[in-house]
């Protein structure tokens, strides 16, 4: 039962997560964008921090690594 929830919670996570980088990705819309390009302003410091939906898919990054494990963890028991 427990290994259910926790599989029904991982699955919204990574839904959720899939849609915050897609909405990111539009930040970078020209041709490069897609292969990584638009991040290179950020590398070398034009921008300072994460911005709110940065913080809000760093948080569901790792969320979505812990229900990975805990799902993992329960589904063997």
């Amino acid at each position: 039962m427990i290994a259910a929830v926790m599989a029904a919670i991982h699955v919204a996570i990574s839904v959720v997560l899939v849609y915050m980088v897609i909405v990111q990705m539009t930040k970078f819309s020209e041709l490069g964008g897609a292969f990584g390009s638009g991040a290179l302003h950020t590398v070398f410091g034009r921008k300072k921090g994460l911005d709110t939906g940065g913080k809000i898919t760093l948080g569901l990054g790792v969320a979505f690594f812990i229900t990975s494990v805990l799902t993992a963890y329960m589904m063997v028991r």
